[in-house]
């Protein structure tokens, strides 16, 4: 008798499950231009608004909801820091050209490339101050949101998919950041397929065949988010094939030059792998802290790339004189004392450990790369201008310099206030009080470098460097 009602129950439930197994799933759809995704390249952004001879980028690190506030307070105070590129009267704010978010920093990055200064009035109690563990919770305990146990074409992350639309995004998409024009937003994951972080961009969508413009904001956010185990992959298609109208996705010329350059050989090896539809039908996305938890790995390629295609981007790359890389890191340092403790046990110690370690490791390598590929650049930038003329819109042609400015949470002056903000966990939900002091300290510490950043983005002077931190 009692089996025989737990099995009514079990087939009632099954039922309900059934029922309420409704998440539509948002696949990435087939390119519709024959020329490609052209809207929101960087190049265009750099052209169409702020100064066109200043590219700057920041970058977002990753770290729960800590990143996110302290990278909140960074781009609030940007406000305040007045530049004068060519002379004219500016703020850095405004001369942000590409704005790339991993993780936790993909929900500011995210919000604010689609909604722009309004964002600092309404992020806080759209996500800062909201209990997006509750949600995460509820995904697992509350029957109605169990479609990721009855429908294999579901996973977890379809829930926060859905959450994260309606609490921010609304169903807006990429085209809508492309209509708002600047800056360009990269949000990075990581393709478990090859480890290697994946950047929702023009370029990126380009190999696979795919339009970035339907794609939800939302969807890319969740796949940056997508922490292993407590979320499932963000699953695109691959259109690349016959019927795809653009031509392979490496030219010949790009593989000669890259003989000399192994991550350049690298990356063109894994875009091959993307280009071949033998290989590759579905691209398989998780947290974009795994591979890149500076969110600065995917600017490097683009450096790469710019470096191969440099003769097609020639006219466009010749009024750049400043290239400024902001890398803004919530990171806390190795918990100090597992190496103390005979037992380190718990699924959540477990996966900080694991995943903490790799990241902690490979965030030093990351900068160095970044700050060789910047001087890498700005030598070309030299070679290509002086070669065109020995001024070059005024300006003399070598009068061209790049630096990497790092924004630390650890480099907080005040030894009290550091230890506390260092100590703040990097979930999903927060305080309020542990919010708005993180903000606070972002503010404050690109502050700091006001009159640094405004000497480097001056008018022409040849001997400035900006001083790396």
């Amino acid at each position: 008798m009692v089996l025989r009602h737990l099995h009514r129950l079990s087939a009632g439930w099954l039922l309900i499950l059934s029922a309420c197994s409704s998440l539509a799933v948002p696949m990435n759809e087939p390119l519709r231009s024959a020329v490609g995704n052209t809207e929101y390249r960087l190049i265009d952004v750099n052209r169409f608004g702020g100064s066109e001879s200043a590219l700057v980028v920041v970058a977002l690190s990753g770290g729960g909801k800590r990143s996110a506030a302290f990278a909140h307070g960074v781009l609030r105070g940007m406000r305040d820091i007045r530049v004068q590129p060519e002379g004219r009267e500016s703020i850095l704010l405004d001369e942000v050209d590409l704005l790339a978010g991993v993780s936790g920093g993909a929900f500011p990055a995210a919000h604010f490339g689609l909604y722009g200064k309004a964002s600092f009035d309404t992020f806080p109690e759209e996500f800062l101050y909201r209990d997006i563990e509750a949600y995460i919770w509820g995904t697992y305990l509350l029957p109605w949101n169990w479609d990721w146990l009855v429908n294999p074409l579901v996973g977890t992350n379809d829930r926060m998919t859905q959450v994260y639309d309606r609490l921010m995004f609304h169903g807006a998409t990429f085209a809508d950041l492309a209509r708002r024009g600047r800056p360009q937003v990269s949000i990075n994951a990581t393709d478990i397929n090859f480890g290697r972080p994946f950047g929702f961009l023009p370029q990126t969508f380009d190999v696979i065949c795919s339009d970035l413009a339907s794609l939800p904001i939302a969807r890319a956010v969740a796949a940056s988010n997508g922490l292993p185990v407590l979320f499932s992959p963000v699953t695109l298609r691959s259109y690349r094939g016959p019927d795809c109208p653009l031509p392979p996705a490496v030219a010949q010329s790009a593989w000669e030059r890259s003989q000399n350059d192994l991550r350049a050989r690298a990356l063109l090896e894994t875009l091959q792998r993307y280009s071949d539809p033998e290989q590759v039908s579905w691209v398989h996305l998780m947290d974009g802290g795994i591979s890149d938890n500076l969110a600065l790995r995917v600017l490097l390629n683009d450096a790469l790339l710019m470096e191969a295609q440099a003769e097609q981007l020639r006219p466009e790359l010749l009024p750049v004189r400043r290239l400024l890389v902001i890398s803004v890191n919530a990171e806390a340092p190795p918990n100090p004392s597992w190496p103390k403790q005979r037992i380190v046990s718990g699924l959540g110690q477990i996966i900080s450990a694991a995943t903490g370690a790799q990241i902690s490791a490979y965030n030093l390598e990351t900068v160095i790369a970044v700050e060789h590929t910047v001087e890498n650049v700005v030598r070309s930038l030299r070679q290509m201008r002086c070669l065109r003329g020995s001024t070059i819109n005024g300006y003399p042609c070598d009068d061209v310099a790049g630096g990497v400015l790092r924004i630390n949470l650890s480099d907080v002056d005040e030894p009290e206030m550091r230890a506390r903000l260092l100590a703040v966990r990097t979930g999903l939900t927060l305080p309020r009080d542990q919010v708005d002091e993180l903000v606070v300290a972002g503010e404050a510490m690109i502050h700091q470098h006001a009159a640094e950043i405004a000497r480097f983005l001056g008018p022409a002077q040849p001997t400035v460097a900006m001083r790396k931190r």
